[in-house]
C-alpha cells in the first residue's frame, strides 16, 4: 500500500517527482564522467585478468613485467570451489608487486595484484573489492564475465580487460563491457596460449584492442600508466578553444564519410573515446591525433565505431521488464480492438538484444494468444553492423549469464558455441538502419523503449528526441527510459508512471508540433565544450538564480496569448485563487474579482502594443485596503516563436485610511480634505469603471457583428458542406465498390499465384526427374528453360538461357534452326534418328510449344538415346545373316546369345523343337526363369563362366522332365563366336537324347 500510495504521489505530482529523478540522474551520470578523471598522478587504473586452464603459466610472465605504480590487478580464475587455491603464492614467487588474496571489502591499490579465492564471485563498488556466492542451479559459472561486468560499471575508463588462456567462452562478454565503458581490452595471442580456447572467442567477438603475449601486455601496461592524458582535466581557458577546434575536425571527418554527427554528444562521452583512441595508438597530443586520423582510414572507422552507442544486453534490467507483464502491457492490451496489431519501437537497439528480450515478454504474457495477435517490433540503430548482428540474432554462450535456462530452451537454439533466437522470435522483429534526430520516426506506436541513449546526448538534442518519441506513440502510449534517464527536459510531454523503472505514459498536448517541426528543430545549439567543469559552472549559476528569484522577485505568472496560465513563479495565492466550478487555467478565471478590471485592460494593451504595461490596483485582504502593482511584460519564446506574457504582481505599502475616525480634536478643514480626497479616488474609480463598460460595449457590439457575419458564412459553408456530403457520399459509394473489385481480384490474384506455385513446383520436378535431355525454345528460336539431363549431355550453363538453338548444331549435326522453325510453321512433329557427336544414336524429336489456349509460343526438342536399340538390332541383323549362311546345316536346335544372355538368333530346328516364332524368342533371357526344365540345373551360371573365361561348355548334361518323371535327357554346349563388333555372343547347342 505504501508503495502504490508513492506511486500515485508521482502521478499527481510530477513536477516534482521529475527534478528528483533528473538530480539523481545528473548525479549518477556525473560519477560516471568523473570516473578516471583527475591528474596523471591521481589516476588509478584496475586491471581485471581472466585465466582458465593453462592460464598459470601466462600469469606469471604476465605479473613479471607488470608496472609498479598506478595499476591494482584483480586475477580471476576457474578454481574448483572445494580446492584450496595456492595461485597466490605461485604468483608471489615470481611476481615484483604484492600478491594476496581477496577478502570480503578490500580496497584496491595500487602495486597490488588480488587473487579470487574458491567458490565465489567478485564484484567491484566504489573501488571496493566484494566477494559474492556464486549463484549455482542450472546456470553456467562465468565468474570473469561477472566481475568484468562490475569492473565496467565501477571504474569506467579506467577499467582494463585482459583475457589468458583458457577454454570455452567466459570473458568475451566481460570485454564488451569494458569497451563500451571506454576501457581498454587486451588477449593473449591464441599461439603462445597453452590452451586457446578463450583467446580465440574474444578475438572473434572483435572487443579486443591488443593481441599480444603476456609479456607485451606487461610493457604496453606500462606506457598505458604513464602516458600523459592530453584531455585531462583542469582545462586551461587558453587552451579550450584549440581543443574545441580539434574535436570539431574530427567531428567533421566523420560526418563527411558516416553522414553521423558527433556534436550531438555530449562532451564527457566525446572526450572519454578520443582519449582511448588516442591511448591505443601511442598518440599524446590532440592536434597530432588529428592528423592521423585524417591519413588513416581505418582509424576513423575504429573511432566512429567507439563513438556508437552500444551498451545492451538480453533483460537488462530486469524490473522493467517484470514492471512491463505485471501493468503496462495489461493496460495496453485493454486499449486494443482483436484485429489492431501491437506495436512497439526499439531505437538505438544496437546488436537486438532489448527487442528480442520485448518480443520474449510479449510472448510470455500472451501465453496461448500469442499466435493469434499481431505483434510488430521494430528495432533501429544508425550502425549497420549492428543491424545486421541483429537480423542474424546470433550471440555467444554468455548470454546465460542474462537469460533463464526457461526461456533459452524455449526460444533459442544451440548450435555449436552459440545461441541463436528462434525463427518465431525472429519473425516478430524487424531491424533497419535509422539516424533518431533525423530520419522520420515510426508512428502509432504502444510501446516505445529508449534505454540507454538520452544519457549520452547534450540536453537539446534529448529534448528533441523526447519529443520524436511523443510524436510516435499512441495517445495511451507508454515511454521506457534507462534508469539514469528522466523526461526533466520535457515534463509537459510525459508522465510518470512508475518511478524505479523510469516507464512513463504520453501526455495529451493541446498544441501538437508537426513531424516536420519537430524533424527541423536543430539538435545541436549546445556546442561541445571540453572539459567538465563547464556543467557544474552552469549548475551552480542557474541553482543561485533561482534562489535570488524565490528570495527576492516578485511572485508572478506566465500566459499565452489565450491568457492560459503556462507557468507560476513564486507564491501567487493572493492574487490567483480557483474559483469554484469546471477547472480552469485562464487568468481572469483566477484572479480575484478586484483585479479583472485592471488585469483585462492592461492585458489587452500589452498584447496590442507589445510593450510593457504597468499599472497600480487597490483591493482588501483580510477587510485590509492594500496597493498593488500590475507589471505585463510581452515575451516571445525564441525556438517556436510563441507571443506570452509575464504577469507579476508587485505589493506595495497599504495606502493610509481615507477618511480618519471623527474626533473631538479633528478640525473641519482637515475632515474636508480627507472627504474631498475619497471623493477623488471614487471619482477615479467610476471613470475607469465607466471605460471599461464602454470598452465592454463596444466589445460586445463589434462581437455581435462578427457573429453574424460568421453565421451567414457558417450559413453558405453548411450548404457548401451539405453538397459535398452527398458528393462524398456517392465516391464513398463507389468506391466502396470499387473496393469490393480490388478485393475479388486480389483473391483470384491470391489463388492464380498459389496454382502458379504449385505449377512451377510441379514443372521443376518433372524436368529434374527427366532422364531424357530437352530443350525449350521461344518464337525467335532461343533457350528459355532446359532439363538437368540436357545440362550435363550438353555441357550448358545458366547462362545459356536466351543463346540461340543454333548452336546445337554441332552436336547434333544438321540446322537445328530450320528444323525448329519447320515445326512452329506447320504444326507438325518432326522426328529423326540421328548420330551425334559424341558417336552415340538418339532419336531427335520437335514439338510444338502450346500454351492453354492452344497458342504457339516455340517449340520442345528432346533427345532420346537409342543407341543401344540401334546396335542390337544392327548386331541381330548381322548375326542372323551369319548363322544362316554357315549354320543352316545342323539338325539340331541352335540359339546365339548375347553379353546378358539374351537370344539374338535361333535356327529353324530350335523354333521347330519347341514350337516358338522369333517374336516370342528374339531378346528373351535363355534359359528361361519360368521354364521349369533348367529349374536347378545352374546352366546360367556355367553359361556366364564360358562368356567370360572363353572356356568352351561340352557335354552339359539336364533331365527332362515331364508329369514328375524322366522323359530323356538333354545334352548342351556352348562356345564364344567372334563377331567383327564389340560384343562378345554365345553360340549354344542342344540335343535330346532317350532315357535309358
Amino acid at each position: 500500500m505504501a508503495e502504490d500510495k508513492r506511486n500515485q504521489g508521482t502521478e499527481t505530482d510530477p513536477t516534482e517527482s521529475d527534478l528528483d529523478l533528473e538530480t539523481e540522474a545528473e548525479d549518477e551520470e556525473t560519477l560516471l564522467e568523473e570516473r578516471g578523471r583527475g591528474t596523471d598522478q591521481e589516476r588509478l587504473f584496475v586491471a581485471g585478468i581472466g585465466a582458465s586452464a593453462g592460464g598459470l603459466e601466462a600469469l606469471g610472465e604476465l605479473v613479471k613485467h607488470v608496472p609498479l605504480d598506478s595499476i591494482a590487478f584483480v586475477v580471476v580464475q576457474h578454481l574448483a570451489p572445494h580446492h584450496e587455491s595456492f595461485l597466490t603464492k605461485l604468483l608471489s614467487r615470481t611476481s615484483k608487486v604484492q600478491v594476496e588474496t581477496v577478502t570480503d571489502g578490500t580496497v584496491v591499490e595500487p602495486n597490488h595484484v588480488y587473487v579470487l579465492p574458491p567458490n565465489n564471485d567478485l564484484g567491484i563498488l566504489h573501488g571496493v573489492l566484494r566477494l559474492i556466492p556464486p549463484s549455482g542451479g542450472d546456470r553456467p559459472h562465468l565468474p570473469i564475465d561477472y566481475f568484468f561486468r562490475s569492473l565496467a560499471q565501477d571504474q569506467g575508463s579506467s577499467a582494463i580487460g585482459i583475457i589468458l588462456s583458457g577454454t570455452g567462452t567466459d570473458g568475451t562478454l566481460g570485454l564488451r563491457a569494458i569497451k563500451e565503458a571506454g576501457g581498454i581490452s587486451f588477449v593473449q595471442t591464441p599461439a603462445s596460449a597453452k590452451y586457446d580456447g578463450m583467446p580465440r572467442s574474444a578475438l572473434a567477438s572483435g572487443f579486443a584492442d591488443f593481441c599480444k603475449t603476456p609479456k607485451d601486455i606487461g610493457e604496453e601496461l606500462t606506457r598505458i600508466a604513464h602516458q600523459p592524458r592530453a584531455l585531462a582535466l583542469p582545462m586551461t581557458p587558453a587552451r579550450a578553444p584549440q581543443i574545441q577546434e580539434q574535436i570539431a575536425r574530427l567531428f567533421l571527418l566523420v560526418r563527411s564519410t558516416f553522414g553521423n554527427d558527433l556534436s550531438r554528444y555530449k562532451a564527457s562521452t566525446v572526450e572519454r573515446r578520443i582519449e582511448r583512441r588516442m591511448t591505443l595508438n601511442r598518440i599524446g597530443k590532440l592536434d597530432e591525433y588529428v592528423r592521423f586520423v585524417q591519413s588513416n582510414s581505418a582509424e576513423l572507422q575504429a573511432l566512429y565505431r567507439d563513438m556508437l552507442i552500444t551498451v545492451t544486453n538480453f533483460f537488462r534490467d530486469q524490473a522493467p521488464f517484470e514492471m512491463l507483464k505485471t501493468r503496462i502491457l495489461p493496460q495496453v492490451l485493454d486499449k486494443k480492438d482483436g484485429r489492431a496489431p501491437i506495436r512497439v519501437w526499439v531505437p538505438a537497439c544496437a546488436t537486438g538484444e532489448e527487442a528480442y528480450s520485448i518480443a520474449i515478454c510479449l510472448v510470455e504474457f500472451l501465453g496461448e494468444q500469442a499466435s493469434e495477435k499481431r505483434i510488430q517490433i521494430f528495432g533501429t540503430d544508425v550502425d549497420e553492423e549492428s543491424i545486421r548482428h541483429a537480423r542474424r540474432g546470433v550471440y555467444p554462450l554468455n548470454i546465460e549469464l542474462d537469460v533463464s535456462p526457461e526461456r533459452l530452451s524455449r526460444f533459442f537454439l544451440k548450435r555449436d558455441s552459440e545461441y541463436q533466437v528462434s525463427r518465431r522470435i525472429r519473425d516478430m522483429v524487424v531491424f533497419s538502419k535509422q539516424n533518431l534526430l533525423r530520419d522520420a520516426p515510426f508512428s502509432r506506436m504502444d510501446l516505445v523503449s529508449c534505454r540507454n541513449l538520452l544519457i549520452y546526448l547534450q540536453p537539446s538534442s534529448q529534448k528533441k528526441v523526447l519529443s520524436i518519441l511523443h510524436y510516435a506513440l499512441l495517445p495511451s502510449g507508454y515511454l521506457m527510459l534507462g534508469t539514469s534517464e528522466t523526461v526533466g527536459d520535457a515534463p509537459d510531454l510525459f508522465s510518470l508512471v512508475d518511478r524505479k523503472t523510469r516507464i512513463y505514459s504520453k501526455k495529451h498536448v493541446a498544441n501538437v508540433s508537426t513531424l516536420d517541426e519537430i524533424l527541423a528543430v536543430p539538435g545541436d545549439q549546445d556546442r561541445i565544450q571540453p572539459g567538465s567543469n563547464t556543467r557544474p559552472i552552469v549548475s551552480l549559476q542557474a541553482l543561485a538564480d533561482r534562489k535570488i528569484l524565490e528570495m527576492y522577485g516578485p511572485p508572478g505568472v506566465l500566459v499565452n496569448e489565450n491568457l492560459d496560465i503556462l507557468h507560476f513563479r513564486g507564491h501567487t495565492g493572493p492574487y490567483v485563487n480557483p474559483s469554484p466550478g469546471a477547472a480552469s487555467f485562464n487568468i481572469l478565471k483566477l484572479a480575484r474579482p478586484e483585479l479583472h478590471i485592471e488585469l483585462r485592460r492592461n492585458l489587452q494593451e500589452a498584447l496590442a502594443s507589445d510593450k510593457r504595461v504597468s499599472a497600480e490596483v487597490k483591493f482588501y485582504e483580510n477587510g485590509k485596503p492594500n496597493m498593488l502593482t500590475l507589471d505585463i511584460v510581452p515575451m516571445q519564446e525564441p525556438e517556436t516563436k510563441t507571443r506570452c506574457l509575464l504577469v507579476s504582481f508587485l505589493k506595495q505599502e497599504p495606502p493610509e485610511e481615507d477618511v480618519p475616525p471623527e474626533s473631538e480634536s479633528t478640525e473641519p478643514e482637515e475632515h474636508t480634505h480627507g472627504a474631498g480626497k475619497r471623493v477623488h479616488e471614487l471619482e477615479r474609480e467610476l471613470l475607469i469603471t465607466k471605460e471599461y463598460l464602454q470598452s465592454t460595449i463596444e466589445d460586445k457590439e463589434s462581437a455581435n457583428e462578427e457573429l453574424k457575419s460568421a453565421n451567414e458564412e457558417l450559413q453558405s459553408s453548411n450548404e457548401e458542406l451539405q453538397s459535398t456530403n452527398e458528393e462524398l457520399e456517392t465516391s464513398r459509394e463507389e468506391m466502396q465498390s470499387t473496393n469490393e473489385e480490388l478485393t475479388t481480384v486480389n483473391e483470384e490474384l491470391q489463388n492464380r499465384m498459389t496454382e502458379l506455385s504449385q505449377s512451377n513446383d510441379d514443372l521443376h520436378n518433372v524436368l529434374v526427374g527427366l532422364d531424357s535431355p530437352v530443350i525449350i525454345v521461344g518464337m525467335d528460336l532461343r533457350i528459355r528453360r532446359f532439363t538437368g539431363s540436357a545440362e550435363r549431355l550438353l555441357n550448358l550453363l545458366p547462362a545459356d538461357v536466351g543463346r540461340s538453338i543454333s548452336f546445337l548444331d554441332a552436336f547434333v549435326g544438321g540446322d537445328m534452326a530450320s528444323r525448329a522453325r519447320q515445326v512452329i510453321d506447320t504444326l507438325s512433329l518432326h522426328e529423326e534418328e540421328v548420330l551425334c557427336r559424341n558417336q552415340r544414336w538418339y532419336l531427335l524429336r520437335i514439338s510444338p510449344y502450346k500454351t492453354l489456349d492452344h497458342t504457339i509460343r516455340g517449340a520442345v526438342a528432346s533427345l532420346v538415346d537409342i543407341d543401344l536399340r540401334k546396335r542390337a538390332a544392327a548386331l541381330t541383323r548381322n548375326v542372323g545373316d551369319y548363322a544362316d549362311k554357315f549354320l543352316g546345316a545342323i539338325r539340331h536346335p541352335l540359339v546365339m546369345l548375347d553379353e546378358k544372355l539374351r537370344i539374338v538368333w535361333a535356327n529353324h530346328s530350335y523354333y521347330e523343337r519347341y514350337q516358338l516364332v522369333p517374336e516370342e524368342t528374339v531378346g528373351h533371357i535363355f534359359p528361361s526363369p519360368n521354364d521349369p526344365t533348367w529349374k536347378g540345373a545352374r546352366l546360367r551360371e556355367r553359361l556366364e563362366h564360358t562368356l567370360e573365361s572363353g572356356e568352351t561348355l561340352r557335354d552339359f548334361q539336364v533331365a527332362m522332365q515331364s508329369s514328375g518323371a524322366n522323359d530323356g535327357m538333354i545334352r548342351l554346349g556352348a562356345s564364344r563366336v567372334p563377331v567383327a563388333t564389340d560384343s562378345t555372343l554365345l553360340l549354344v547347342s542342344i540335343e535330346e537324347t532317350a532315357a535309358p
